[in-house]
């Protein structure tokens, strides 16, 4: 079942990025304040995916603005950064992949973006190529790619850059 995320799930959503972190290494590096990091800045909206109590999956949306939208994202879109909402925190329980549970998360956001006049986007680590081919299969767009800085140590990621059209 997907559902809003409700703050009583935030400590259960940080259990489960523990466990995908070990496996996946996502994030990249784990941040230290890891309920801030979960919130995001200018969050849209949020959901979970559970099974009989037990948490699956977890998916957020943010906004925007031109300090932070990739111009790629505004070009392929013909559309300013406040049009846009950033698919963030998406992650699925190594134990539960293969169930479909991605498929509804990203549906889930997808509907909720129809319904409030906004345009997905989204950047993910290039080195994660399932990520970029379960993208892919669900008609997602490559706009491009970019250098994340990553605030916790001078490192930088390269990331490949999606437009839902």
């Amino acid at each position: 079942m997907i559902r809003p995320r409700r703050e009583e799930d935030l400590e259960r959503c940080v259990a489960l990025l523990r466990r995908v972190y070990e496996v996946d290494r996502y994030p990249v590096i784990w941040p230290s304040e890891t309920v801030t990091w979960l919130l995001g800045r200018d969050p849209l909206a949020a959901w979970v995916a559970e099974d009989d109590g037990r948490l699956l999956g977890h998916l957020s949306l943010h906004a925007t603005d031109t300090s932070r939208a990739r111009p790629q994202w505004c070009e392929a879109l013909g559309v300013g950064a406040e049009a846009l909402a950033v698919v963030s925190r998406f992650f699925v329980s190594p134990d539960a992949r293969g169930r479909g549970i991605g498929g509804e998360l990203i549906a889930r956001a997808e509907e909720h973006a129809a319904g409030h006049a906004v345009r997905l986007v989204l950047d993910v680590a290039e080195h994660n190529r399932d990520a970029i081919a379960f993208y892919e299969r669900r008609g997602w767009t490559r706009v491009g790619t970019a250098e994340l800085t990553l605030s916790a140590e001078p490192r930088r990621l390269s990331v490949v850059l999606f437009v839902l059209r």
